[in-house]
């Protein structure tokens, strides 16, 4: 009888230790994913106390209390999980497919179908909340319209291993170099977004000492072969996209700023402008644009340039969000961690000044 009612004990608390666990996790990777003011404005939107100088006191004063009290929940903090990590801190490249193609791709039965090949179904309905998987894994599958328009999005989460080199010893008289190292581990994030109209955004976590992302492409892609065939997509250049944003800097000016601006001819010949500082904007400078005019030729054109896409409202700018068009042709980077909202905005801008 002892045995039976241990037994039921242990398996009435499994539940909560495992929700215990699960919202630690949570709270650890929003704190890895977003800023403190992100989180005070999830807080503030639902009426809680909000202010906290700090992430200890904004978990232990202000999280944790609301959620004992039933005023969040597990699912609040998973959709806020969703709302902030995988929107930044990456390299995005573009490709489309005929948009009759990608409604096939898309379509509801077709998901459900591949999904379940994959072992993922019910990945869309309780996404999995994991840190550093052994193998990269499918955790969450999303389906959106924007616009009218209807995508489905897959992240993955990956491991990626570094070393990191911590002390050497030369010993001259052995004749040896002793070098030790510590491995580090990263919780990268990787998206794919398939929508209706055939655009597919690949978003590959940025690494710190790379600037090549062909390897970490082609392996996703082999992973979303099933889901989202390789074959079937074309490369979106973002040549105009780069030509478009300098040649209309002046009506832009509200929207864009410029640190950095190279052209390149097909001699392999390059003229770089640089500001001296990132408050700066390189629109704003004359001498610079005629420089620029003189080099430009028919067979010139923008290898890469650092731009700044500005949140405005009214006459006050909210925030600047850094873009790296460099790499590949079809691709673009954004540098810091951003909000879902502020990701929908950067990609809107992209591929209406393409």
């Amino acid at each position: 009888m002892t045995g039976q009612v241990e037994a039921a004990t242990l398996d009435a608390l499994t539940p909560m230790v495992e929700r215990a666990e699960k919202l630690s996790l949570l709270l650890l990777l929003i704190e890895r994913a977003t800023s403190i003011a992100v989180v005070r404005d999830f807080l503030k939107s639902r009426g809680l106390q909000h202010s906290a100088g700090s992430w200890e006191e904004l978990r232990t004063k202000r999280v944790l209390p609301a959620y004992d009290e039933g005023k969040i929940s597990l699912a609040d903090l998973q959709e806020l999980l969703r709302r902030t990590e995988g929107f930044g801190r990456q390299h995005v490249f573009l490709f489309k497919c005929p948009a009759d193609r990608a409604a096939l791709l898309i379509a509801d039965d077709r998901i459900q179908r591949v999904l379940a090949e994959n072992n993922i179904s019910e990945v869309g309905f309780d996404p999995l909340v994991v840190d550093l998987p052994e193998q990269p894994t499918f955790v969450d599958v999303r389906t959106a319209v924007i616009d009218g328009v209807k995508s489905v999005s897959i992240k993955e989460i990956e491991k990626r291993t570094s070393k990191k080199l911590t002390s050497q010893v030369d010993d001259t008289a052995a004749m040896t170099l002793t070098k030790v190292y510590r491995y580090e581990h990263q919780r990268a994030i990787n998206v794919a977004r398939l929508w209706a109209d055939g655009l597919l955004e690949v978003r590959i976590a940025s690494r710190d000492n790379s600037t090549q992302y062909k390897d970490d492409l082609a392996q996703l892609f082999y992973r979303l072969r099933s889901i989202f065939p390789r074959s079937e997509f074309k490369d979106v250049s973002l040549g105009d996209l780069k030509k478009n944003l300098w040649e209309k800097r002046a009506e832009l000016q509200g929207l864009v700023k410029f640190s950095t601006y190279t052209l390149r001819d097909d001699e392999g010949m390059t003229l770089r402008a640089n500001t001296a500082v990132n408050t700066d904007d390189l629109a704003g400078s004359e001498r610079i644009a005629k420089s620029l005019a003189e080099f430009d030729a028919d067979n010139a054109y923008c290898s890469d340039s650092n731009v700044y896409f500005k949140i405005v409202e009214g006459e006050e700018t909210l925030k600047e969000i850094h873009v790296l068009l460099n790499g590949e042709d079809n691709e673009f980077a954004v540098t810091a961690a951003i909000t879902e909202e502020e990701y929908e905005f950067v990609l809107r801008q992209v591929l209406e000044h393409n």
